[in-house]
């Protein structure tokens, strides 16, 4: 009770007639509850938020009959009701996280969240959506905690050692990327105009120290809206230009918003390792190589951590960091890439083995996912298979990393024996 006698007495004295009026229609549209937090907090409903409180929660619960994505399938009329009184510093409301998911039903074959979040706060304010939703996805229950390992030293590249075979036949190129926001800035699909251009700010001042160092980070920074259209052809040639999202599943989120302002693109002068800044998420930071000699998966992998490290030191000096969580780990606007933020994507050739039906089902045993390749040649990618992890979350880094060395050392040596004439049966009953 004294915070609500509080807050009337706030209310008696605050501001002019129109003031007071604004914070009464707060007050009707959210509730006394949330009124009270957010008046405390200092922080205000969207006016979007408050004119969808004109009606009640039944009125407004979506229609997901047909929907398949995995909130369609978690979210009750109750828990709606429950959630819609809710609202994150920023004022991201529970319409925001689905509204995703609304507008994109999804397929019964993919596991696809549907939610989104604007903040980093949205993962705990909506935690009754988002806790189970990520344990159905990962397994990952809401009393765990993400640790990080980022030791490389630690990892074992089963392909070094062996000089029997060229490695180069079956392993085409690799990436690796990681996902991150900056804390206390509110994440691509809420981002107003000028937070938006605040944040590549500070990561533009962050890349021009990187760049100043000597070494494989040497290179440039370009804003996409200042970049010219000769400068905009050489990058989609080298394969590192930010295009505009495309998907109804992105567009609906909200993060294509005023593209291409405050949008921006680095890459080093070898252009091996590259960045984009305020795409789906604030920075998607990527090491990569289309000429996978055997030391260049540990150059692909060494050059990523190496390029993390000399940014997380750059961004304290401009006093910013990523928003992390002891149990989520780095927080994401999609769940499908919190935890570490972390995917590791290997390229093969395998002319055998994509041939046999059950791949899919042997990806799936060995815990890896197997991507579409999408390219507008076909015959070019033929017998080819893109990898990835297909965890992000309850595994530390190094963990991830050496998992999927370990899958494509397995479909490596299955290749192998089928090119020998052994049958595909033979080695699953191992």
């Amino acid at each position: 009770m004294p915070s609500y006698s509080n807050f009337f007495r706030s209310f008696l004295y605050f501001g002019n007639n129109q003031q007071k009026w604004k914070l009464a229609a707060i007050v009707s549209s959210v509730g006394l509850t949330t009124a009270g937090y957010l008046w405390h907090n200092q922080h205000y409903a969207s006016s979007y938020s408050l004119h969808l409180k004109r009606y009640s929660a039944s009125a407004e619960y979506p229609q997901l009959s047909k929907h398949s994505n995995l909130m369609a399938r978690q979210l009750t009329p109750q828990m709606y009701a429950k959630l819609r009184d809710r609202i994150t510093p920023s004022g991201y409301t529970i319409d925001d996280v689905i509204q995703v998911g609304v507008d994109n039903p999804g397929v019964p074959s993919r596991q696809y969240f549907g939610v989104s979040a604007g903040d980093e706060e949205t993962y705990k304010m909506f935690s009754d959506l988002f806790d189970p939703l990520i344990q159905i996805r990962y397994n990952y229950g809401p009393g765990s905690r993400q640790y990080h390992d980022v030791d490389i030293t630690k990892l074992n590249f089963p392909f070094e050692s062996d000089t029997t075979f060229d490695i180069n036949k079956y392993i085409l190129s690799s990436r690796i990327r990681i996902t991150r926001n900056l804390a206390s800035y509110t994440f691509p699909t809420f981002s107003t105009r000028a937070e938006r251009r605040r944040v590549e700010g500070k990561l533009n001042k962050v890349f021009e120290q990187l760049i100043q160092e000597n070494n494989q980070f040497n290179g440039n920074y370009y804003r996409l809206s200042t970049t010219d259209e000769r400068v905009q052809e050489k990058l989609i040639h080298d394969g590192v230009y930010l295009f505009k999202p495309q998907t109804m599943s992105w567009l609906s989120s909200g993060i294509a918003r005023d593209w291409p302002d405050g949008r921006a693109i680095y890459v080093n002068n070898d252009k091996n390792i590259f960045a984009w800044i305020n795409q789906k998420d604030h920075l998607r930071f990527v090491s990569w190589s289309t000429n996978n000699a055997k030391n260049n998966l540990r150059a692909v992998i060494t050059n990523f951590f190496q390029g993390i490290n000399l940014l997380e030191n750059s961004m304290k000096n401009e006093g910013i960091s990523f928003a992390h969580d002891d149990h989520f780990g780095y927080l994401t606007t999609c769940p499908a890439n919190i935890g570490t933020g972390l995917k590791y994507n290997i390229f093969l050739k395998l002319p055998n083995l994509t041939k046999d039906m059950r791949l899919p089902t042997i990806i799936k045993d060995l815990n890896l996912t197997m991507e579409e390749i999408m390219d507008s040649d076909p015959q070019a990618f033929k017998d080819c298979i893109d990898i990835s992890n297909r965890d992000r979350i309850g595994k530390t880094e190094v963990e991830i990393i050496q998992h999927i060395l370990n899958g494509v050392k397995k479909l490596v040596e299955i290749e192998r024996q089928l090119e020998a004439g052994h049958k595909l049966d033979e080695y699953l009953k191992r």
